[in-house]
């Protein structure tokens, strides 16, 4: 699977683009909404991981553009602020993302919400190995 990973976060970026190589996918990552949108106009993802709140382009910038271009990547959101100010960005990821995911999470909580949108990933070794 071609999967986009999107976060400003260095080492949760990080964690996430481990994990999904750990189970044998093709992962770009970027830091930004702005490169995201760039690498989603040229290339086409089966899953796109976008944190929601980041400096400049957010996330909702990220999910916006997939929905409102009617690709077939599936979009998961993942945020720490669900209990605060950036509470009204993560209601509206809502309405771009396939799946939220709140932050901490691990990579056994990251794999298992990743799997959920392509049940078709095989994650088990990877599940099993930790």
């Amino acid at each position: 699977m071609k999967i986009l990973v999107v976060d400003d976060d260095d080492l949760v970026r990080m964690m996430m683009v481990q994990a999904l190589e750990s189970v044998g996918h093709d992962i770009d990552e970027c830091d930004d909404g702005i490169a995201a949108v760039a690498k989603i106009k040229q290339c086409t993802y089966d899953i796109i991981v976008t944190d929601v709140v980041m400096p400049g382009q957010s996330g909702v910038s990220v999910g916006e553009y997939v929905k409102n271009n009617d690709l077939p990547s599936a979009v998961l959101a993942v945020s720490a602020y669900a209990n605060n100010d950036e509470g009204n960005a993560l209601a509206f990821a809502n309405y771009f993302a396939d799946d939220i995911l709140k932050k901490p999470f691990d990579k056994e909580t990251f794999l298992t919400a990743v799997k959920k949108l392509s049940p078709g990933i095989n994650i088990d070794s990877a599940l099993q190995n930790m």
